[in-house]
């Protein structure tokens, strides 16, 4: 009996210091225990004492197989110390037996920001029929491990002097080094870095008093490979009040991985949802597993943010999604844009959409001019709340309504657009004729030019005057080059050709709204290129026109001064319009002596004359005369040809007739004319 200050208690052992605490009289920052050193054997069958001193009550901490409400268990608390201000406690455990081995802690309560304070003795019940703290003879314990790290194989003994081997069955003896292998009786096997050697049925082994013990473990090898997550909801769950709602969570994840699957969620504080989980181990390749959250008649706490947490070992995945709860019913609907609706004619494809907002989803029709638009046309195609119109064409113009019904409830709204169709100028004449060579004027001849032009909105349409002068390259009209510029063109004009009006007339045509703009030349002088050009806010069109005065006729000529008689002079004269036509040449007939004939060449303003002239002609000179050019435009070359027969001093009907057989001839004058063109 030890009495301290009017307390008086039977202890097991003297407390350092006497009844006065530590020997210093300082403080006891951590509790004291009874026992010295870190390890304590008791023989299975007898008692465990221990008693803890501190400056505070304190708690105990038991080993895992020892449950506080045990009736073996007895723990007493009092007062202690000088003045009874310390806090003392014993703990008694009665026929203790192998699985009671195990920490046993003295503890000061503690809070995430102090340090632990406590201390601990690991205690070894002795048991020599049961060497082994827990014993998986039959069916071994599963021990999950991952290569690379610490591996327990928890074999501990219930004496630390027990000698214990690790094997690999079937026969394989795993040899402690104090470094791939530990042994620990508190722990049993330590393996700091695990290696697929490890992978397989272990067994812990002793023997005593010649009985062989074994103990029986079976390595999982772990892996943390999540392939998938995914949420049987869409990424916006919208619900009406009252709905249940249920979220499947599904994880795909590798062989041999196993996950932690939680959910957060607006109404977890108040246990709002049930969750069930299950795995399905069917799948050759992989684990599937399962969490369903379920909130039955959903209210307006229950709307926000729904995650579903994976987790295995390091790997980390989330999904979510966001659930709306309505109090109703509805249907907003509205024009997504207030300026006009506008489409260009040859577009891919134009969509017609609205702004929609209703709850539930709601039936869509869509209407063009009253009738079914799906069923009036293969290009329209209706697609959530919009409606696409592939390959825009005019007759797509007209007026679009959109029907959204909500049948259970009777709910409906209906809203009606118009939607134009804009076309680029097409310009009728550029169909129905390419002009493939330039056009002739006469000289001093009134024309009329007209562009029929077609467009929505109704084009504008001016008149262009382009001069050119001669130009023996291909440019982009092909016989002209400009060197003034580009004129616009008005009533009364002086440049290039007089204009004597420009008109516009509008007409139904081919049941659509035509335009004709009508120029009148006074009287043709000068050659160019007049371009007629429609433009609208889609585009613009042109028609150009080459306008090529011509003083010859058709452009390419031969004259015959006269017809000659023995003795006079044969005179020729080959006309071409220089903008058209180049490289021009006499080809004669061969009974005509070189030297017997004179060339000269004049240049005017609308054409070239190469006259040919033959001096003292006699009936040898009669014969077929052709004279060559080159078409500027086109690249080929023109021949105009022409039949001379020289008349005797008497010519007579006779005379002729046997001249026209001879040279083929068709006219009373004793020449024929042709035009021939390679």
């Amino acid at each position: 009996r030890v009495s301290c200050y009017g307390s008086e208690r039977l202890l097991p052992f003297p407390l350092k210091g006497g009844c006065h605490g530590s020997s210093s009289g300082s403080k006891l920052k951590v509790p004291e225990l009874s026992i010295n050193g870190t390890q304590h054997v008791v023989q299975a069958g007898q008692s465990l004492n221990l008693t803890c001193r501190g400056e505070m009550v304190h708690s105990w901490s038991l080993p895992e197989t020892l449950s506080k409400d045990s009736k073996r268990l007895k723990v007493i608390k009092y007062a202690c110390g000088r003045n009874g201000k310390q806090s003392c406690s014993s703990l008694t455990l009665s026929r203790t037996q192998a699985s009671d081995t195990g920490n046993y802690s003295c503890k000061y309560p503690t809070s995430p920001a102090k340090k632990k304070k406590e201390s601990t003795v690991y205690v070894f019940i002795n048991d020599t029929s049961s060497p082994f703290v827990e014993m998986h003879s039959d069916i071994p314990k599963i021990i999950h491990m991952t290569v690379g790290r610490e591996m327990i194989i928890p074999c501990r003994a219930t004496a630390p002097n027990i000698a214990v081997s690790l094997k690999k069955i079937p026969g394989e003896t795993l040899i402690p080094d104090g470094k791939t292998i530990i042994w620990d009786s508190m722990k049993g096997f330590r393996i700091p870095k695990a290696t697929y050697k490890f992978i397989g049925l272990l067994s812990c082994e002793t023997t005593i008093g010649g009985h062989k013990y074994s103990t029986k473990y079976l390595t999982h090898r772990e892996t943390n490979t999540i392939f998938d997550v995914q949420l049987s909801t869409p990424r916006l769950v919208k619900l009406l009040k009252g709905d249940s709602l249920a979220i499947n969570c599904t994880v795909t994840a590798a062989w041999n991985t196993r996950v932690q699957m939680t959910w957060t969620y607006p109404g977890e504080a108040r246990r709002r949802g049930s969750v069930t989980q299950r795995i399905d181990q069917k799948n050759t390749e992989a684990n599937i597993f399962y969490s369903i959250l379920v909130v039955d008649k959903v209210r307006d706490i229950d709307k926000g943010q729904y995650t579903c947490h994976v987790k295995s070992g390091p790997s980390i995945k989330a999904v979510n999604t966001t659930v709306i709860v309505y109090d109703k019913v509805f249907i907003n609907l509205k024009r997504r844009r207030k300026t006009a609706l506008e489409a260009v004619a040859g577009r891919k494809s134009y969509r017609l959409s609205m702004k929609v907002k209703a709850f539930p989803s709601p039936e869509v029709i869509w209407l063009k001019d009253g009738l079914l638009a799906a069923e009036k046309c293969a290009r329209y195609m209706v697609k959530d709340y919009s409606l696409i119109i592939k390959d825009v064409a005019e007759e797509d113009a007209g007026n679009y309504t959109i029907m959204l019904s909500i049948r259970q409830w009777n709910l409906s709204k209906n809203l009606t657009v118009t939607l134009t169709v804009n076309v680029k100028p097409q310009i009728y004449e550029n169909a129905v004729s390419s002009f493939p060579d330039p056009n002739l004027y006469l000289l001093g001849s009134k024309q009329v030019l007209t562009c029929t032009v077609y467009g929505i909105p109704q084009p504008k349409i001016k008149w262009m005057w382009y001069p050119c002068r001669q130009n023996h390259s291909k440019t982009r009209h092909g016989f002209c080059s400009y060197t003034e510029g580009s004129f616009i063109l008005k009533a009364g004009s002086n440049i290039g050709n007089r204009i004597q009006s420009i008109t516009e007339r509008t007409a139904v045509i081919e049941g659509k709204n035509k335009t004709a703009s009508t120029l009148v030349i006074a009287e043709a002088k000068s050659s160019g290129i007049y371009s007629c050009v429609a433009s609208n806010k889609v585009g613009k069109s042109e028609r150009n026109v080459s306008f090529i005065v011509t003083d010859v006729p058709s452009g390419f000529h031969i004259s015959l001064e006269k017809v000659p008689i023995e003795g006079e002079n044969l005179i020729l004269s080959c006309s071409a319009n220089k903008f058209l036509y180049k490289d021009i040449a006499w080809i004669l007939p061969r009974t005509v002596n070189n030297q017997t004939k004179a060339k000269r060449s004049l240049k005017k303003e609308y054409s070239i004359t190469l006259t040919l002239t033959i001096k003292n002609v006699s009936l040898a000179h009669s014969g077929t005369y052709a004279c060559r050019a080159r078409n500027i435009y086109t690249g080929k070359e023109v021949l105009q040809k022409k039949d001379v027969t020289i008349r005797g001093e008497h010519c007579n009907k006779k005379a002729v007739y046997s001249r026209i057989l001879k040279y083929k001839s068709t006219r009373n004058d004793c020449t024929t004319q042709s035009n021939v063109k390679h």
